[in-house]
Protein backbone atom coordinates (compact mmCIF):
# COMPACT_ATOMS: atom_id res chain seq x y z
CA UNK A 1 0.00 0.00 0.00
CA UNK A 2 2.95 2.82 1.05
CA UNK A 3 4.31 1.87 -2.73
CA UNK A 4 0.91 2.45 -4.30
CA UNK A 5 0.69 6.20 -2.18
CA UNK A 6 4.19 7.27 -2.99
CA UNK A 7 3.12 6.12 -6.56
CA UNK A 8 -0.15 8.76 -6.30
CA UNK A 9 1.65 11.31 -4.71
CA UNK A 10 5.25 11.24 -7.16
CA UNK A 11 2.14 11.61 -10.03
CA UNK A 12 0.61 14.10 -8.54
CA UNK A 13 3.45 16.37 -8.60
CA UNK A 14 4.24 15.75 -11.80
CA UNK A 15 0.60 16.14 -12.96
CA UNK A 16 0.59 19.58 -11.36
CA UNK A 17 3.87 20.13 -13.28
CA UNK A 18 2.18 19.38 -16.59
CA UNK A 19 -0.76 21.52 -16.24
CA UNK A 20 1.13 24.33 -15.40
CA UNK A 21 -0.75 24.63 -11.78
CA UNK A 22 0.64 26.70 -8.78
CA UNK A 23 1.41 24.26 -6.31
CA UNK A 24 -1.25 24.78 -3.60
CA UNK A 25 -3.37 22.85 -0.93
CA UNK A 26 -6.00 23.21 -3.03
CA UNK A 27 -4.64 22.24 -6.62
CA UNK A 28 -2.84 19.48 -4.82
CA UNK A 29 -6.07 17.88 -3.37
CA UNK A 30 -7.96 18.24 -6.26
CA UNK A 31 -5.19 16.52 -8.67
CA UNK A 32 -4.46 14.48 -6.03
CA UNK A 33 -8.13 13.14 -5.74
CA UNK A 34 -8.21 12.22 -9.37
CA UNK A 35 -4.88 10.11 -9.50
CA UNK A 36 -6.49 8.08 -7.25
CA UNK A 37 -9.61 7.66 -8.74
CA UNK A 38 -7.98 6.24 -11.19
CA UNK A 39 -5.21 3.92 -9.46
CA UNK A 40 -8.09 2.17 -7.30
CA UNK A 41 -7.17 3.71 -4.24
CA UNK A 42 -10.15 5.46 -2.05
CA UNK A 43 -9.23 8.77 0.38
CA UNK A 44 -11.28 9.62 3.13
CA UNK A 45 -10.27 13.23 2.27
CA UNK A 46 -11.64 12.71 -1.43
CA UNK A 47 -15.09 11.35 -0.34
CA UNK A 48 -16.62 14.29 1.84
CA UNK A 49 -17.95 16.03 -0.79
CA UNK A 50 -20.31 13.13 -1.68
CA UNK A 51 -21.04 12.85 1.84
CA UNK A 52 -22.22 15.75 2.25
CA UNK A 53 -24.30 15.59 -0.97
CA UNK A 54 -25.85 12.08 0.31
CA UNK A 55 -27.48 14.17 3.47
CA UNK A 56 -29.36 17.24 1.04
CA UNK A 57 -32.46 16.61 -0.19
CA UNK A 58 -33.03 16.22 -4.30
CA UNK A 59 -33.28 20.43 -5.02
CA UNK A 60 -30.33 21.73 -3.52
CA UNK A 61 -28.45 18.51 -5.38
CA UNK A 62 -29.35 19.62 -8.40
CA UNK A 63 -28.57 23.00 -7.82
CA UNK A 64 -25.26 22.28 -7.30
CA UNK A 65 -24.79 20.27 -9.64
CA UNK A 66 -26.03 23.33 -12.22
CA UNK A 67 -23.35 25.32 -9.95
CA UNK A 68 -21.05 22.72 -10.91
CA UNK A 69 -19.82 22.55 -7.34
CA UNK A 70 -16.55 20.57 -7.15
CA UNK A 71 -15.50 20.74 -3.78
CA UNK A 72 -16.10 21.61 0.17
CA UNK A 73 -15.19 25.19 0.02
CA UNK A 74 -17.45 25.67 -2.62
CA UNK A 75 -20.00 23.41 -0.97
CA UNK A 76 -19.98 25.83 1.84
CA UNK A 77 -19.97 28.97 0.10
CA UNK A 78 -22.85 27.94 -1.93
CA UNK A 79 -24.82 27.05 1.37
CA UNK A 80 -23.81 30.08 3.22
CA UNK A 81 -25.52 31.87 0.18
CA UNK A 82 -28.64 30.12 0.57
CA UNK A 83 -28.75 30.96 4.27
CA UNK A 84 -28.13 34.68 4.27
CA UNK A 85 -29.71 35.96 0.98
CA UNK A 86 -31.64 38.51 2.58
CA UNK A 87 -28.12 40.70 2.56
CA UNK A 88 -26.14 39.07 -0.68
CA UNK A 89 -23.30 41.42 -1.09
CA UNK A 90 -22.16 41.24 2.70
CA UNK A 91 -23.17 37.99 3.15
CA UNK A 92 -20.79 37.46 0.13
CA UNK A 93 -17.41 39.17 1.35
CA UNK A 94 -17.90 37.48 4.54
CA UNK A 95 -17.88 33.92 3.15
CA UNK A 96 -15.14 34.73 0.45
CA UNK A 97 -12.80 35.96 3.92
CA UNK A 98 -13.98 32.90 6.04
CA UNK A 99 -13.36 30.38 3.29
CA UNK A 100 -9.86 32.15 2.53
CA UNK A 101 -9.27 32.21 6.22
CA UNK A 102 -10.39 28.55 6.94
CA UNK A 103 -7.58 27.32 4.15
CA UNK A 104 -4.71 29.12 5.54
CA UNK A 105 -5.23 27.37 8.82
CA UNK A 106 -6.20 24.45 7.03
CA UNK A 107 -2.53 24.48 5.24
CA UNK A 108 -0.93 25.90 8.66
CA UNK A 109 -1.90 22.81 10.63
CA UNK A 110 -0.47 20.42 8.33
CA UNK A 111 2.82 21.66 9.19
CA UNK A 112 2.33 22.18 13.12
CA UNK A 113 5.84 21.91 14.90
CA UNK A 114 6.01 24.65 16.96
CA UNK A 115 4.70 26.92 20.03
CA UNK A 116 4.17 30.16 16.93
CA UNK A 117 1.46 28.34 15.51
CA UNK A 118 -0.40 27.10 19.13
CA UNK A 119 -0.37 30.54 19.71
CA UNK A 120 -1.92 32.20 16.69
CA UNK A 121 -4.48 29.15 16.57
CA UNK A 122 -5.39 30.26 20.42
CA UNK A 123 -6.12 33.90 18.79
CA UNK A 124 -7.97 32.47 15.96
CA UNK A 125 -10.50 30.85 17.74
CA UNK A 126 -10.86 33.62 20.14
CA UNK A 127 -11.85 36.03 17.00
CA UNK A 128 -14.30 33.52 15.84
CA UNK A 129 -15.99 33.28 19.33
CA UNK A 130 -16.75 36.85 19.17
CA UNK A 131 -18.93 38.89 16.89
CA UNK A 132 -17.64 38.38 13.39
CA UNK A 133 -17.00 41.17 10.60
CA UNK A 134 -14.81 41.13 7.74
CA UNK A 135 -12.53 43.28 8.66
CA UNK A 136 -11.50 41.12 11.95
CA UNK A 137 -11.59 37.80 9.98
CA UNK A 138 -9.17 39.55 6.98
CA UNK A 139 -6.80 40.35 9.79
CA UNK A 140 -6.08 36.88 11.12
CA UNK A 141 -6.23 35.66 7.63
CA UNK A 142 -3.29 37.70 6.86
CA UNK A 143 -1.56 36.69 10.32
CA UNK A 144 -1.98 32.98 8.93
CA UNK A 145 -0.72 34.18 6.06
CA UNK A 146 2.43 35.57 7.28
CA UNK A 147 2.95 32.66 9.26
CA UNK A 148 3.08 30.62 6.18
CA UNK A 149 5.15 32.66 4.13
CA UNK A 150 7.92 32.38 7.28
CA UNK A 151 7.47 29.62 8.31
CA UNK A 152 10.93 27.23 7.50
CA UNK A 153 10.45 23.16 9.07
CA UNK A 154 14.39 22.36 7.72
CA UNK A 155 15.21 22.03 11.08
CA UNK A 156 13.08 19.24 11.33
CA UNK A 157 14.15 17.44 8.46
CA UNK A 158 17.69 17.35 9.55
CA UNK A 159 16.65 14.29 11.78
CA UNK A 160 16.72 12.24 8.48
CA UNK A 161 20.48 12.60 9.15
CA UNK A 162 19.89 9.90 12.46
CA UNK A 163 17.78 7.95 10.86
CA UNK A 164 14.03 9.54 10.72
CA UNK A 165 11.86 8.42 8.14
CA UNK A 166 8.75 10.33 8.88
CA UNK A 167 8.30 13.97 9.41
CA UNK A 168 4.29 13.94 9.89
CA UNK A 169 4.44 12.57 13.07
CA UNK A 170 6.64 14.57 15.99
CA UNK A 171 6.24 11.53 18.40
CA UNK A 172 7.02 8.88 15.63
CA UNK A 173 10.28 10.85 14.24
CA UNK A 174 10.83 11.10 18.34
CA UNK A 175 10.75 7.18 18.07
CA UNK A 176 12.78 6.77 15.13
CA UNK A 177 15.41 9.12 16.66
CA UNK A 178 15.96 6.87 19.60
CA UNK A 179 15.97 3.45 17.96
CA UNK A 180 18.69 4.73 15.46
CA UNK A 181 20.88 6.74 17.92
CA UNK A 182 23.09 5.24 20.02
CA UNK A 183 23.10 6.42 23.77
CA UNK A 184 25.58 7.98 24.89
CA UNK A 185 28.14 5.71 26.61
CA UNK A 186 26.84 2.48 25.20
CA UNK A 187 30.39 1.10 24.66
CA UNK A 188 28.97 -2.71 24.78
CA UNK A 189 26.50 -2.10 21.58
CA UNK A 190 30.17 -0.11 19.63
CA UNK A 191 32.03 -3.01 20.90
CA UNK A 192 29.62 -5.88 19.95
CA UNK A 193 29.63 -4.24 15.84
CA UNK A 194 33.37 -3.88 15.55
CA UNK A 195 33.35 -7.88 16.36
CA UNK A 196 32.69 -9.01 13.20
CA UNK A 197 35.21 -6.52 11.73
CA UNK A 198 37.91 -7.10 13.57
CA UNK A 199 37.36 -11.11 12.69
CA UNK A 200 37.48 -10.37 8.96
CA UNK A 201 40.90 -7.96 9.73
CA UNK A 202 42.46 -10.78 11.23
CA UNK A 203 41.67 -13.61 8.71
CA UNK A 204 44.79 -14.49 6.93
CA UNK A 205 44.04 -14.06 3.18
CA UNK A 206 45.68 -16.83 1.88
CA UNK A 207 47.13 -19.29 4.94
CA UNK A 208 44.64 -20.64 6.89
CA UNK A 209 46.82 -22.14 10.38
CA UNK A 210 45.46 -19.51 11.86
CA UNK A 211 41.58 -19.83 11.79
CA UNK A 212 40.99 -22.27 14.65
CA UNK A 213 42.89 -19.21 17.08
CA UNK A 214 40.66 -16.09 15.55
CA UNK A 215 37.52 -18.47 16.02
CA UNK A 216 38.18 -18.76 19.51
CA UNK A 217 38.81 -15.12 19.80
CA UNK A 218 35.75 -14.35 18.45
CA UNK A 219 33.29 -16.74 20.85
CA UNK A 220 35.17 -14.88 23.87
CA UNK A 221 34.50 -11.36 21.86
CA UNK A 222 30.91 -12.00 21.45
CA UNK A 223 30.62 -13.68 25.26
CA UNK A 224 32.02 -10.31 26.67
CA UNK A 225 32.37 -7.32 23.96
CA UNK A 226 33.99 -4.99 26.76
CA UNK A 227 36.88 -6.97 26.51
CA UNK A 228 37.65 -4.74 23.90
CA UNK A 229 38.54 -2.25 26.00
CA UNK A 230 41.10 -3.82 28.00
CA UNK A 231 44.29 -3.02 26.72
CA UNK A 232 45.71 -6.51 26.94
CA UNK A 233 43.30 -7.34 24.40
CA UNK A 234 44.68 -4.55 22.22
CA UNK A 235 47.84 -5.92 22.38
CA UNK A 236 46.89 -9.04 21.35
CA UNK A 237 44.79 -8.28 18.45
CA UNK A 238 47.90 -6.40 17.67
CA UNK A 239 49.97 -9.23 17.47
CA UNK A 240 47.59 -11.25 15.76
CA UNK A 241 47.50 -8.89 12.82
CA UNK A 242 51.80 -9.21 13.00
CA UNK A 243 51.45 -13.02 12.53
CA UNK A 244 48.64 -12.77 9.96
CA UNK A 245 50.79 -10.91 7.74
CA UNK A 246 53.66 -13.23 8.58
CA UNK A 247 51.81 -16.26 8.00
CA UNK A 248 50.69 -14.82 4.80
CA UNK A 249 54.48 -14.28 3.49
CA UNK A 250 55.09 -17.57 4.41
CA UNK A 251 52.51 -18.80 2.58
CA UNK A 252 53.48 -16.90 -0.56
CA UNK A 253 57.59 -17.73 -0.26
CA UNK A 254 56.32 -21.88 -0.20
CA UNK A 255 54.26 -21.40 -3.40
CA UNK A 256 57.37 -19.51 -5.16
CA UNK A 257 59.73 -22.00 -3.89
CA UNK A 258 57.46 -24.89 -5.53
CA UNK A 259 57.04 -22.63 -8.06
CA UNK A 260 61.33 -22.54 -8.59
CA UNK A 261 61.87 -26.67 -8.01
CA UNK A 262 59.50 -26.76 -11.31
CA UNK A 263 61.38 -24.24 -13.41
CA UNK A 264 64.34 -25.93 -12.46
CA UNK A 265 63.04 -29.46 -13.63
CA UNK A 266 61.65 -27.61 -16.85
CA UNK A 267 65.30 -25.89 -17.03
CA UNK A 268 67.09 -29.40 -16.73
CA UNK A 269 65.15 -31.38 -19.29
CA UNK A 270 65.92 -28.45 -21.71
CA UNK A 271 69.59 -28.62 -21.42
CA UNK A 272 68.65 -32.16 -22.07
CA UNK A 273 66.99 -31.96 -24.74
CA UNK A 274 69.21 -29.54 -26.39
CA UNK A 275 72.20 -32.26 -25.77
CA UNK A 276 70.60 -34.99 -27.36
CA UNK A 277 69.43 -33.17 -30.72
CA UNK A 278 71.25 -30.60 -33.00
CA UNK A 279 68.04 -29.64 -34.93
CA UNK A 280 65.88 -28.56 -32.12
CA UNK A 281 68.52 -26.54 -30.88
CA UNK A 282 66.86 -23.40 -31.94
CA UNK A 283 63.30 -24.27 -30.85
CA UNK A 284 64.78 -25.01 -27.57
CA UNK A 285 66.98 -22.11 -27.11
CA UNK A 286 63.89 -19.77 -27.76
CA UNK A 287 61.70 -21.57 -24.77
CA UNK A 288 64.82 -21.06 -22.63
CA UNK A 289 64.51 -17.41 -23.53
CA UNK A 290 60.62 -17.76 -22.50
CA UNK A 291 61.81 -19.65 -18.95
CA UNK A 292 64.53 -17.14 -18.15
CA UNK A 293 61.57 -14.21 -18.11
CA UNK A 294 60.00 -15.25 -15.73
CA UNK A 295 60.53 -13.03 -12.47
CA UNK A 296 59.10 -15.10 -9.35
CA UNK A 297 59.39 -11.70 -7.27
CA UNK A 298 57.79 -9.14 -9.75
CA UNK A 299 55.37 -11.53 -12.18
CA UNK A 300 52.04 -11.84 -10.64
CA UNK A 301 50.83 -15.96 -10.22
CA UNK A 302 48.63 -15.44 -13.23
CA UNK A 303 51.18 -14.13 -15.19
CA UNK A 304 53.70 -17.03 -14.02
CA UNK A 305 50.79 -20.04 -14.81
CA UNK A 306 50.77 -18.41 -18.16
CA UNK A 307 54.15 -18.43 -19.11
CA UNK A 308 54.51 -21.98 -17.67
CA UNK A 309 51.50 -23.14 -19.96
CA UNK A 310 53.00 -21.48 -22.81
CA UNK A 311 56.28 -23.02 -21.94
CA UNK A 312 54.61 -26.60 -20.97
CA UNK A 313 52.94 -26.03 -25.05
CA UNK A 314 56.09 -25.74 -26.76
CA UNK A 315 57.79 -28.70 -24.43
CA UNK A 316 55.29 -31.17 -25.56
CA UNK A 317 55.82 -30.33 -29.37
CA UNK A 318 59.14 -31.22 -28.90
CA UNK A 319 59.25 -33.87 -26.64
CA UNK A 320 56.89 -36.04 -29.20
CA UNK A 321 60.82 -36.48 -31.20
CA UNK A 322 62.37 -38.01 -28.28
CA UNK A 323 59.92 -40.46 -26.73
CA UNK A 324 62.33 -43.47 -26.97
CA UNK A 325 64.84 -41.10 -24.95
CA UNK A 326 62.42 -39.75 -22.26
CA UNK A 327 60.49 -42.96 -21.24
CA UNK A 328 62.45 -43.61 -18.30
CA UNK A 329 61.49 -40.40 -17.11
CA UNK A 330 57.98 -40.71 -17.40
CA UNK A 331 57.51 -40.61 -13.20
CA UNK A 332 59.39 -37.34 -13.03
CA UNK A 333 57.56 -35.82 -15.52
CA UNK A 334 54.14 -36.62 -14.00
CA UNK A 335 55.60 -35.27 -10.77
CA UNK A 336 55.83 -31.94 -12.53
CA UNK A 337 52.80 -32.09 -13.93
CA UNK A 338 51.14 -32.71 -10.55
CA UNK A 339 52.92 -29.80 -9.45
CA UNK A 340 51.79 -27.59 -12.18
CA UNK A 341 48.29 -28.58 -11.17
CA UNK A 342 48.60 -28.33 -7.64
CA UNK A 343 49.92 -24.79 -8.50
CA UNK A 344 47.12 -24.02 -10.91
CA UNK A 345 44.70 -24.92 -8.96
CA UNK A 346 46.07 -22.62 -5.73
CA UNK A 347 46.09 -20.13 -8.32
CA UNK A 348 42.94 -20.32 -9.68
CA UNK A 349 41.39 -19.95 -5.75
CA UNK A 350 44.15 -17.29 -5.14
CA UNK A 351 41.88 -15.51 -8.12
CA UNK A 352 38.63 -16.71 -7.09
CA UNK A 353 38.97 -14.58 -3.88
CA UNK A 354 40.07 -11.50 -5.98
CA UNK A 355 37.32 -8.62 -6.33
CA UNK A 356 38.42 -7.34 -9.48
CA UNK A 357 38.29 -9.44 -13.10
CA UNK A 358 41.34 -9.64 -14.74
CA UNK A 359 40.02 -9.24 -18.26
CA UNK A 360 37.39 -6.32 -17.46
CA UNK A 361 39.08 -4.50 -14.58
CA UNK A 362 35.37 -4.24 -13.60
CA UNK A 363 33.78 -6.10 -10.05
CA UNK A 364 33.84 -9.94 -9.86
CA UNK A 365 30.71 -11.68 -9.61
CA UNK A 366 31.49 -12.21 -5.37
CA UNK A 367 31.84 -8.70 -4.95
CA UNK A 368 28.81 -7.93 -7.00
CA UNK A 369 26.66 -10.30 -4.24
CA UNK A 370 28.71 -8.45 -1.56
CA UNK A 371 27.25 -5.21 -3.04
CA UNK A 372 24.08 -6.00 -3.32
CA UNK A 373 24.18 -7.18 -0.10
CA UNK A 374 25.08 -3.41 1.29
CA UNK A 375 22.57 -1.95 -1.07
CA UNK A 376 19.87 -3.91 0.19
CA UNK A 377 20.38 -3.36 3.93
CA UNK A 378 20.55 0.37 3.28
CA UNK A 379 17.22 0.00 1.33
CA UNK A 380 15.53 -1.99 4.03
CA UNK A 381 16.82 0.30 6.58
CA UNK A 382 16.38 3.93 5.05
CA UNK A 383 14.59 2.87 2.05
CA UNK A 384 17.22 4.01 -0.45
CA UNK A 385 15.93 2.62 -3.36
CA UNK A 386 18.13 1.31 -6.47
CA UNK A 387 17.83 -0.55 -9.88
CA UNK A 388 19.83 -3.74 -11.40
CA UNK A 389 20.69 -3.46 -15.09
CA UNK A 390 21.74 -6.79 -16.90
CA UNK A 391 23.91 -6.47 -20.23
CA UNK A 392 24.54 -9.34 -22.76
CA UNK A 393 26.86 -8.89 -25.38
CA UNK A 394 24.52 -9.97 -28.61
CA UNK A 395 25.59 -12.65 -30.71
CA UNK A 396 28.75 -13.38 -28.73
CA UNK A 397 29.62 -17.05 -29.74
CA UNK A 398 28.93 -15.96 -33.58
CA UNK A 399 31.92 -13.01 -32.60
CA UNK A 400 34.09 -15.88 -31.11
CA UNK A 401 33.78 -18.36 -34.06
CA UNK A 402 33.97 -15.92 -36.86
CA UNK A 403 37.24 -13.87 -35.23
CA UNK A 404 37.98 -16.27 -32.49
CA UNK A 405 38.42 -16.26 -28.74
CA UNK A 406 41.08 -13.66 -28.61
CA UNK A 407 38.93 -11.50 -30.23
CA UNK A 408 36.29 -12.05 -27.93
CA UNK A 409 38.19 -11.27 -25.06
CA UNK A 410 39.10 -7.96 -26.78
CA UNK A 411 35.51 -7.41 -26.91
CA UNK A 412 34.35 -8.48 -23.92
CA UNK A 413 37.36 -6.32 -21.79
CA UNK A 414 36.29 -3.07 -24.05
CA UNK A 415 32.70 -3.21 -23.41
CA UNK A 416 33.41 -3.02 -19.50
CA UNK A 417 36.03 -0.19 -20.18
CA UNK A 418 32.65 1.82 -21.80
CA UNK A 419 30.17 0.84 -18.21
CA UNK A 420 33.38 1.78 -16.64
CA UNK A 421 33.72 4.94 -17.98
CA UNK A 422 30.09 5.96 -18.41
CA UNK A 423 29.26 4.82 -14.88
CA UNK A 424 28.47 7.57 -11.71
CA UNK A 425 31.08 7.25 -9.25
CA UNK A 426 28.18 5.89 -6.77
CA UNK A 427 27.28 3.24 -9.43
CA UNK A 428 29.22 -0.19 -9.52
CA UNK A 429 30.14 -2.44 -12.69
CA UNK A 430 30.65 -5.80 -12.41
CA UNK A 431 31.10 -8.82 -14.97
CA UNK A 432 28.50 -11.87 -14.27
CA UNK A 433 30.20 -14.08 -16.25
CA UNK A 434 31.27 -14.45 -19.87
CA UNK A 435 29.51 -12.02 -21.65
CA UNK A 436 26.94 -10.62 -19.43
CA UNK A 437 27.35 -7.41 -17.18
CA UNK A 438 25.70 -6.71 -14.17
CA UNK A 439 25.36 -2.91 -13.06
CA UNK A 440 23.73 -1.45 -9.70
CA UNK A 441 22.57 2.00 -9.89
CA UNK A 442 21.60 3.98 -6.30
CA UNK A 443 19.33 6.70 -5.74
CA UNK A 444 17.75 6.39 -9.39
CA UNK A 445 14.40 6.05 -10.70
CA UNK A 446 13.24 3.13 -12.96
CA UNK A 447 12.79 5.62 -16.25
CA UNK A 448 16.30 7.12 -15.58
CA UNK A 449 17.87 3.68 -15.28
CA UNK A 450 16.18 2.47 -18.83
CA UNK A 451 17.56 5.39 -20.08
CA UNK A 452 20.48 4.88 -18.81
CA UNK A 453 20.70 1.62 -20.36
CA UNK A 454 20.27 2.72 -24.17
CA UNK A 455 22.69 5.32 -23.45
CA UNK A 456 24.98 2.97 -23.11
CA UNK A 457 23.36 0.58 -25.70
CA UNK A 458 23.53 3.13 -28.51
CA UNK A 459 27.29 3.97 -27.27
CA UNK A 460 28.44 0.95 -28.15
CA UNK A 461 26.74 0.55 -31.36
CA UNK A 462 27.83 3.13 -32.66
CA UNK A 463 31.40 2.46 -31.50
CA UNK A 464 34.36 0.85 -34.02
CA UNK A 465 35.56 -2.46 -32.07
CA UNK A 466 38.92 -3.39 -33.97
CA UNK A 467 40.88 -6.99 -34.27
CA UNK A 468 43.69 -6.94 -36.30
CA UNK A 469 42.52 -4.03 -38.57
CA UNK A 470 39.48 -5.42 -39.19
CA UNK A 471 36.42 -3.96 -37.86
CA UNK A 472 33.78 -6.06 -35.53
CA UNK A 473 29.83 -4.95 -35.08
CA UNK A 474 29.03 -5.08 -31.85
CA UNK A 475 25.72 -4.60 -30.03
CA UNK A 476 23.89 -5.10 -26.77
CA UNK A 477 20.99 -5.95 -24.57
CA UNK A 478 19.44 -4.96 -21.53
CA UNK A 479 16.91 -5.88 -18.54
CA UNK A 480 16.27 -3.60 -16.41
CA UNK A 481 14.46 -4.02 -12.48
CA UNK A 482 13.27 -1.64 -9.60
CA UNK A 483 14.07 -3.01 -6.31
CA UNK A 484 11.16 -1.14 -4.96
CA UNK A 485 8.83 -2.76 -7.64
CA UNK A 486 10.45 -6.64 -6.20
CA UNK A 487 10.18 -8.27 -2.68
CA UNK A 488 13.78 -8.95 -2.55
CA UNK A 489 17.43 -8.16 -3.74
CA UNK A 490 17.16 -11.59 -5.96
CA UNK A 491 13.89 -11.41 -7.19
CA UNK A 492 14.92 -7.80 -8.61
CA UNK A 493 18.09 -9.38 -10.13
CA UNK A 494 16.09 -12.36 -11.44
CA UNK A 495 13.49 -9.38 -12.97
CA UNK A 496 16.25 -7.88 -14.62
CA UNK A 497 17.64 -11.36 -16.16
CA UNK A 498 14.04 -11.94 -17.51
CA UNK A 499 13.92 -8.19 -18.76
CA UNK A 500 17.22 -9.36 -20.62
CA UNK A 501 15.31 -12.23 -21.95
CA UNK A 502 12.75 -10.61 -23.34
CA UNK A 503 14.98 -7.78 -24.90
CA UNK A 504 16.89 -11.11 -26.66
CA UNK A 505 13.40 -12.32 -27.85
CA UNK A 506 11.96 -9.22 -29.22
CA UNK A 507 15.25 -8.83 -31.64
CA UNK A 508 18.17 -8.16 -29.51
CA UNK A 509 20.04 -4.24 -29.07
CA UNK A 510 17.44 -3.37 -27.14
CA UNK A 511 16.63 -2.38 -23.27
CA UNK A 512 13.49 -3.43 -21.60
CA UNK A 513 11.43 -2.62 -20.38
CA UNK A 514 10.24 -0.37 -22.98
CA UNK A 515 9.41 3.26 -21.71
CA UNK A 516 7.88 5.71 -23.93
Amino acid sequence: MSATITKIIRDTISTIKERNLILTPDNYTEVFCEIAKKNGYISPDCQKLEKYLSRLNADLVEQLKQKRVKNIDELFAFMAAKLNSSNINESAKLIHSLVFMSKRVFQAVTMLHNKEAKKLAELSIDTLNKKLDISSIDLIRDKWFEFLTDYDDLFIRRLGFYGVKSFDDLQTAITELDNASIRSGDTAYLCQKMIPLLVCALTPSISESMNAEISGFELSLKSDPKLLELDETQDNIQQMIKRRIELDRAEISTKVSVLNDVLEGINTRLLNMMSSSSTSRAKMQDIKRDLNSINLKEDSFEVIRDKLIIIAESLGNETQQFSLQVSSDQKKIKELQDRISSLEGELAMVKAESKEDFLTKTATKRALIEELDRMEDKYRRYDADYSICFFDIDYFKKINDTYGHDAGDVIIASVGKMLRKYSRKIDFVARYGGEEFVMLLPQISLVDSVNFANKIRDIIENSKFMYKDERIDVTISCGVALRSSNKTSSSTLESADKMLYTAKQNGRNQVMPSII
